[in-house]
């Protein structure tokens, strides 16, 4: 909402400057209206928030908690390009952490929400937790875009395939070829390209 005219001077009607200053990521006006008119600003609130490294504005933030459920109402191929978006940014688990909290992330991808709090083989992180690390840790390797979401969603299928434990460790067995079945749905709902998928998968 900041402009800067042909002498030089800035316009900044909303004194988007100051949070700049303050590092807050704030909607022009009523978030709630801002959002009602595109959803999809929710997800690049979140974007530009891991991106930069600010915080979301109270108010902001309160919108998105109750409006988030309006993001299955926007077109796959828009969630799935900013989708990307987030994924070739070097927030890393960031992104994906604030969707959850804001709960963006179970009208995107649920299946990843089933792993929170679910106990791994071995028991150092969750499942949610071990999917986000090889996630983040393919983000900050600068790997591919489509090989950050194979990290992403490498283990997904764990939550569906947990069976009795072994040697007092669960066991997940074919959760590998579960995952790629599972893979290839979240990726076809979200409309991803046919070669994409067939090689996440």
């Amino acid at each position: 909402a900041m402009a800067l005219t042909l002498t030089g001077e800035v316009i900044d009607p909303f004194d988007g400057h100051s949070d700049l200053e303050k590092k807050l990521i704030r909607s022009v006006g009523d978030p709630m209206k801002r959002f009602d008119e595109d959803a999809l600003r929710m997800m690049r609130a979140v974007r530009f928030t891991a991106q930069l490294g600010f915080e979301i504005e109270e108010k902001t933030k309160e919108a998105i908690g109750k409006l988030a459920s309006t993001i299955e109402f926007i077109a796959c191929e828009r969630i799935r390009d900013e989708f990307i978006k987030m994924v070739k940014s070097p927030a890393g688990r960031t992104v994906i952490d604030l969707m959850q909290e804001l709960g963006l992330l179970k009208h995107i991808i649920p299946e990843l929400e089933q792993g929170i709090g679910m106990e791994n083989r071995p028991r150092i992180f969750t499942i949610y937790d071990h999917n986000l690390k090889a996630f983040d840790y393919g983000v900050k390797a600068d790997f591919a875009w489509d090989v950050c979401i194979a990290a992403l969603l490498h283990d997904v299928a764990k939550p569906a395939t947990r069976g009795p434990k072994k040697n007092d460790e669960w066991t997940f067995y074919g959760h590998d070829v579960v995952g790629g079945k599972m893979a290839t749905q979240i990726l076809e709902r979200l409309h991803f390209p046919r070669h994409t998928i067939e090689k996440l998968a």
